[in-house]
């Protein structure tokens, strides 16, 4: 819900998001809907992230993403690992070092892989999809396909929906931007040649899940056998080189103009390497927020946060009503380190979440304490 009656007591910006240097305050953003609802911004004396302890539940989270080891780390015949989930999605991480002994279909959701590392070819029965990092594959609900990676190193990261996943409405900006869906990869069939996908015995197992369980059906021929389709239900890819940020000069643009796939439970989206704003009262910024109706996971693909060192395939995850946002010192830092023409490199995906993440046991044994910055995370390190 939107209002045009806003209030203003007090001392405050003129304009939300300018620069913040006079004010001799803390900008602190509440927001419902995630950045689409009503908003507050309270100007603060304090840092409200700088709290002195936090009850269990109460912390920022932020995991190492290289400790979680997947069953297909080590197992042709492994699955993915599953990291954090809800009614409406399952986020896993797969880290496939050789060839798929089997086929999968998931009749429970679609499927939407982030390559983290490696390359290689999704065989599925509408054609294969090579891969790369950077790569978004989305699978539908009900695909048959296999992953045959190009070497033994490998990071999936992967959203399944419960709801069929769709491009985010871009509204006015057009047809044809952020990104061109001309560039979208659609795959053409082709038969695979390498008989991959056959088990010891010389079956293709087509592994089926359904119900949040697999059962197994076998055949004496490559179920992918697909000579031709037609149709506007298919698997395809985008890569996030392609998707061009949008962007002002004079005014920080909120996470939610990134989103590229939704369902009505949650965004999924990437902040994405561009210039910083340069107008004289910009400020580089983002304040303090308190999401009220989402948590927010992250994964850091590549670059730094804000020139923050972060390390690659590092999760944060930050829970509805928390403070999130950078430390005054880091931002004095920044400030006076940005010159003109620099940009920001940092290449992260975020998922925000209307029903509350439950954190699995494999992603929880990875969480790292007080010793890691991100845009979620406070360390300590350097205080």
């Amino acid at each position: 819900m939107r209002s045009w009656i806003h209030h203003s007591r007090g001392k405050v910006l003129r304009q939300a998001g300018t620069t913040r240097d006079g004010l001799g305050l803390h900008e602190d953003m509440m927001t419902r809907q995630g950045f689409e609802g009503r908003d507050a911004h309270l100007y603060r004396r304090n840092e409200p992230i700088l709290w002195k302890r936090a009850e269990e539940g109460g912390e920022l989270l932020d995991f190492d993403g290289t400790a979680v080891e997947p069953g297909d780390l080590t197992d042709a015949g492994g699955f993915p690992q599953r990291i954090a989930y809800n009614a409406d999605v399952t986020v896993s991480v797969s880290r496939r070092s050789a060839n798929m002994t089997y086929s999968v279909r998931n009749a429970d959701g679609d499927e939407l892989y982030f390559v983290h590392e490696g390359t290689g070819t999704f065989y599925t029965e509408f054609g294969p999809i090579p891969y790369e990092p950077g790569d978004y594959v989305l699978l539908p609900k009900g695909t048959t396909y296999r992953v045959r990676p190009a070497g033994p190193v490998n990071y999936f990261l992967i959203f399944e929906s419960a709801d069929e996943l769709s491009l985010a409405d871009i509204g006015p900006l057009g047809r044809r931007a952020p990104f061109d869906p001309a560039l979208l990869y659609v795959p053409t069939p082709a038969l695979d040649e390498l008989g991959d996908g056959r088990n010891e015995e010389g079956e293709w197992p087509v592994r089926i899940k359904s119900l949040g369980s697999y059962t197994s059906v076998y055949y004496d021929f490559d179920p992918i056998d697909v000579e031709g389709w037609k149709g506007d239900l298919f698997p395809f890819k985008m890569n996030i080189r392609d998707y061009r940020p949008i962007m002002s000069d004079r005014l920080h643009v909120m996470p939610s103009a990134y989103t590229v796939f939704m369902t009505e439970g949650f965004l999924l989206g990437n902040l994405l390497p561009r210039p910083f704003e340069a107008a004289e009262d910009a400020e580089l910024i983002p304040p303090y927020h308190r999401n009220m109706e989402y948590d927010e996971f992250t994964f850091h693909h590549a670059g730094t946060a804000m020139q923050v060192e972060v390390a690659p395939a590092s999760v944060s995850l930050v829970r509805r009503g928390r403070h999130h946002g950078f430390l005054a010192e880091l931002q004095k830092k920044l400030r006076a380190n940005v010159k003109p023409g620099d940009r920001i490199d940092m290449q992260i995906i975020f998922l925000d979440v209307a029903n509350p993440l439950t954190v699995a046991p494999e992603l929880q044994a990875a969480q790292r304490r007080g010793e890691h910055y991100s845009e979620g995370t406070v360390a300590e390190e350097g205080e």
